[in-house]
């Protein structure tokens, strides 16, 4: 067994760590002043944090479900305010949304976070409490995922942007709460291998996975570009040049005929000595769906069924 390393805190508690491992302070305290993450309790493929809640100036956080796949995840939280009369006179938009511009941050240990979105809306207008969804792709170090790892919410401030033009404070305070990132991985992954071009170059798909929050997709071409310079200094030759080896179309159809463009979703490009690059795309949609109710993946101009998975 290795040695370990006893970390003191204030309090008298300690916290043993493996020699030569380095752990995150803020990972350290959180577990010591916060104790063990809530469990998450699994119903109908989706995470029902059990506990996860925290209270501060007369507004409670709640952390209510939580679901996802490989490379995306979506919680959706609670949030209840004491006194009814902190709601009152707020301009919703059209289906009870808002605009919302506070502080949410979720972390999740062992992860890198991409793109997403924040939803903040009321569904149920006769009660005193708002719900806020997060959308976020997220990245591991070596691809595992996230089920089981430990997720870390923290929130100062509830902020939305009027229709006046003008920001208004709903709440603020100190919300800090930690779960479990328990739930059904509903990654699909469709069949790949298939040949395409794209700008006149050679296109091989190597992998297409799709589930019901977002879509990710590798390709191979058989092209390279040159290294853009610094910002100002790009050249349209050279956009066109990046837009002919990134840009190959990524079109997901669900089912109700609807469908969503994944074409310039965030990504990355690697070069190889053969002078091909190997693309990688990844985006959530702007919704979150039924994983059945997707019905192809179109690359370029290869449909790919989701049954034919």
């Amino acid at each position: 067994a290795g040695l370990a390393l006893a970390l003191v805190l204030g309090g008298g508690a300690t916290v043993a760590v493996a020699v030569g491992v380095l752990p995150n302070p803020a990972d350290v305290l959180s577990d010591v002043f916060g104790g063990a993450p809530s469990q998450t309790e699994l119903l109908n493929d989706v995470g029902r944090p059990i506990g996860a809640s925290a209270t501060s100036n007369g507004v409670t956080v709640t952390a209510e479900a939580v679901a996802g796949d490989r490379f995306n995840y979506a919680v959706a939280y609670s949030i209840e305010f004491d006194d009814p009369a902190a709601l009152e006179g707020i301009e919703f938009h059209e289906g009870g949304t808002l605009t919302y511009v506070g502080d949410a941050f979720l972390r999740v240990d062992g992860a890198m976070s991409g793109g997403g979105l924040v939803r903040l809306y009321d569904a149920d207008p006769g009660d005193n409490t708002l719900q806020l969804v997060q959308v976020m792709g997220v990245q591991t170090w070596n691809d595992a995922g996230i089920v089981g790892r430990t997720a870390r919410f923290s929130m100062s401030k509830l902020e939305i942007y009027a229709d006046d033009g003008e920001f208004k404070t709903l709440a603020t305070g100190d919300w800090d709460l930690k779960f479990e990132m328990n739930f059904v991985d509903t990654t699909v992954d469709l069949p790949a291998g298939q040949s395409t071009t794209w700008q006149g170059s050679a296109v091989t798909i190597d992998a297409v996975a799709v589930s019901s929050l977002g879509v990710t997709v590798d390709y191979t071409i058989d092209r390279q570009t040159r290294d853009l310079a610094l910002p100002g200094e790009v050249s349209d030759e050279a956009l066109e040049e990046q837009a002919a080896t990134i840009g190959l179309p990524v079109i997901v159809t669900f089912a109700d005929g609807t469908t969503f463009d994944a074409t310039d979703a965030n990504g990355s490009a690697v070069k190889h000595g053969d002078g091909t690059t190997t693309v990688s795309k990844a985006t959530t949609y702007d919704r979150i769906v039924d994983a059945g109710d997707i019905v192809s993946v179109t690359v370029g101009d290869v449909e790919i069924p989701v049954n034919a998975a």
